[in-house]
């Protein structure tokens, strides 16, 4: 008689819903994703600034857009870029002769 798949079917009984509650614990404190709160690439955000990828990373390098990395990509908050754009926070070049 093997003692190990005793052993893990009753350890599996007692740990299964200790770790169940645990998880939905956490997931319930998680808020859900406003429609701002959208990450989209950074292929996406300049197609949507209709600019090119040198001037969105230039924008980045001075610290007015905040990318977040999921892995090895980098994403943006579409939200947030869409405001700055609107509060005139980003400036991108066809706006340097607008009034």
């Amino acid at each position: 008689m093997e003692l190990e798949p005793i052993i893990s079917r009753y350890l599996g009984d007692i740990i299964k819903p200790i770790v169940t509650t645990a998880v939905e614990e956490a997931f319930s404190r998680i808020p859900p994703p406003t429609p701002g709160d959208e990450l989209i690439s950074v292929k996406e955000a300049c197609q949507l600034l209709r600019c090119s990828e040198p001037t969105f990373y230039a924008h980045v390098n001075s610290g007015v857009i905040k990318l977040e990395k999921n892995g090895r990509r980098s994403l943006v908050r579409k939200g947030k870029l869409l405001d700055d754009l609107a509060a005139g926070r980003l400036r991108l070049r066809k706006d340097k002769h607008r009034k």
